[in-house]
């Protein structure tokens, strides 16, 4: 008996007590019978290594995702007899798991030397009609054969069990293992996977197999045809699962529509008053050499020139000295430049102390990104691997880019902190309240560009507080946003302060529609087998080499359609906000610890993180390319 944490087929959270009934049988997965509150369901699990490590999780992954796709697909009270059906499964422990339904009937090599001729009928139209099952889910099983068959005689009907090896595809792949299965049902003697002569013993399957033994596979038959030269019908009754998401699709595209009316409509006034404004400007203002160049700190929002008050280091305990600076060597004066700060002016004075890298504005305007999201949402872990993405994996480099750290001694502090727990697999702890400085200071380099990118994250709690909270106040310089809303089996429905909190203080900045903004949902782990979740996180970590507006809009289109049909209109709110605005299926982790644990079991294995990130820097210009082509 062991209590295990697992997953409904809707993505909810149970605890089950597991109690075996017979001996685990060893295969690709290791199967045995357990009760479940007085129910007996088939328990599979991914097999430890010899070394009692954790297995791999891809054959159970497999089967997942193909019984999961029939339970949304086929209708509970009319769920077809052919296929297995989906309880329970898990796949964010050391021992992942799924339970289903146990099979029916008795294997089918044992079966079929006992069944009559209408039986034997009644076999090829079952096998046939679970292929065709699988067609329709868009799914190949890769495994045909009468070992993964069963045989009903209740029901008289078949059963296909076994979809670990179960992939997207043609099922036509299949056809020819199914012929060799109903020929080898009437004739036990041919083996291999040769084909059988067809006019042998008078030639009685020669109709229905006709062109099942061809290559090929897309010159075969599908099982559908193959039903119906049996004469069994081939309408199977499936929910349509598009239609749940259509009114999120079109509430989108009128949503984009809204948009795009409303920045043509501001273009046009901007084509008629920026020309008088700028004109009154120019003969207002000194000329241009006496005007010195602006900058502003992300930290106390003060715009002052660029400061030369000296060079300063960074002493171990956090504090800073003035660096004496003797000569002109510019190597040396290079190198001092590396890992020195400057303290800024803070004319304001509202702000402690504080100092910015000293080549902080040597570059190009540094890029400053918010992360905006309620105390769960994961943004600290989604930060995580991010930087992990940019910095130790060159995850800019398919665009041209490069990214370092620029602040030497923040980056050592996090990657202590943060990105090597992180690696290890441990769970983060929330992010600390009361911290206004930025987490990250990096550089990103590019042939025709090197500019500061500044990331910030602050704790969910002061982005909800109300009134002046210095913590938040980093949003009014911000370039870009990221929106992360953590996603749960059960939608968040309720308000979102947090968000309601940071775009009343973003009224604050100038043109603020704008900016360019993502919306990310996150912890998309936990839904990964809904759809459109699963087809998102399927497209993993695939490194595309440049930005395809078409395929960010799809991605946005389904976010949007699913956040819609879940009623979490609060999470879609930044959308009609923001002018450039796209939505991102994202897993952080890549999975899930349990309540209390320390660590993530499966380790941490981030999916699509960079494409937010990417999807606004390629709408502020940073990759090269029009800017109007994503998020609009």
């Amino acid at each position: 008996m062991n209590q295990v944490r697992c997953r409904a087929v809707d993505g909810t959270v149970h605890t089950l007590t597991l109690h075996p009934l017979a001996d685990a049988v060893t295969g690709p997965l290791r199967s045995r019978l357990v009760a479940v509150n007085g129910i007996t369901l088939l328990h599979k699990q991914v097999p430890r290594d010899p070394a009692g490590a954790p297995g791999p999780l891809e054959a159970l992954d497999r089967e997942i995702r193909a019984t999961h796709r029939f339970a949304q697909l086929f209708q509970e009270e009319e769920y077809p007899p052919e296929l297995p059906r989906l309880r329970y499964y898990d796949v964010d422990s050391e021992d992942p798991f799924l339970l289903l339904d146990p099979a029916r009937g008795v294997p089918a090599a044992e079966a079929l030397p006992r069944l009559s001729a209408q039986e034997r009928h009644r076999f090829q139209a079952g096998l046939l009609r679970a292929l065709h099952l699988a067609e329709v889910a868009g799914l190949t099983h890769g495994g045909v054969d009468l070992d993964v068959l069963r045989w009903d005689p209740t029901t008289r009907s078949v059963q296909l069990l076994d979809f670990h090896r179960a992939t997207p595809g043609d099922i036509r792949t299949d056809i020819w293992d199914a012929g060799l299965v109903i020929w080898r049902a009437a004739y036990p003697g041919h083996l291999g996977r040769s084909a059988p002569d067809l006019h042998a013993n008078g030639g009685a399957l020669r109709v229905l197999l006709d062109g099942v033994f061809t290559d090929p596979p897309t010159a075969r038959p599908g099982p559908a045809e193959l039903l119906s030269r049996l004469r069994e019908p081939v309408h199977p009754k499936v929910i349509d699962l598009g239609a749940r998401l259509a009114p999120g699709q079109h509430a989108f595209d009128l949503a984009l529509r809204r948009k795009r009316d409303r920045a043509a409509a501001e273009q046009d006034q901007d084509g008629q008053i920026w020309p008088r404004l700028r004109e009154m400007w120019r003969r207002m203002r000194p000329a241009e050499d006496e005007l010195p160049p602006l900058v502003r700190c992300p930290v106390c929002l003060d715009r002052y020139p660029p400061p030369e008050n000296g060079l300063w280091r960074r002493d171990p305990d956090g504090t800073h000295h003035e660096l004496k600076v003797n000569g002109r060597d510019p190597v040396k004066g290079g190198l001092n430049l590396v890992n020195t700060y400057r303290r800024c002016p803070n004319p304001s004075g509202d702000t402690d102390e504080h100092y910015l890298p000293a080549t902080y504005f040597a570059h190009e305007p540094p890029f400053v990104v918010a992360m905006i999201g309620r105390p769960t949402a994961g943004k600290t872990h989604l930060l995580a691997a991010l930087v992990r993405e940019l910095v130790e994996r060159d995850g800019l480099a398919p665009y041209g880019l490069t990214v370092v750290p620029l602040d030497l001694h923040r980056h050592d502090e996090y990657r202590t902190a943060v990105l090597e727990p992180a690696g290890r697999g441990a769970r983060l702890p929330r992010t600390p309240k009361q911290v206004t400085g930025p987490a990250e200071i990096l550089l990103i380099r590019g042939p025709h560009l090197t500019r500061p990118l500044v990331l910030f994250d602050v704790a969910g709690e002061d982005l909800e507080a109300v009134g002046d909270n210095e913590s938040a106040r980093f949003l009014i310089g911000t370039d870009a946003v990221l929106f992360v809303h953590g996603l749960d089996p059960a939608p968040e429905r309720g308000g979102n302060q947090a968000l309601e909190m940071s775009l009343a203080r973003f009224q604050a900045v100038p043109e603020l529609e704008r900016l360019p903004a993502a919306i990310v949902a996150t912890k998309a782990d936990r839904l990964r087998y809904q759809p459109p979740v699963s087809h998102w996180l399927r497209e993993g970590n695939q490194r595309l080499t440049t930005v395809d507006p078409e395929l960010i809009w799809r991605e946005s289109r389904d976010v949007y359609a699913f956040l819609h049909q879940r009623q979490e209109f609060g999470a879609l709110a930044p959308f009609g906000v923001f002018d450039r605005c796209t939505l991102h299926f994202v897993s952080a982790t890549g999975t899930e610890a349990a309540p209390g644990e320390p660590v993530f079991p499966r380790g941490f294995a981030p999916s699509r993180v960079l494409q937010p990130l990417v999807s606004i820097l390629a709408m502020a210009g940073v990759l090269g390319g029009e800017r109007g082509a994503v998020g609009g």
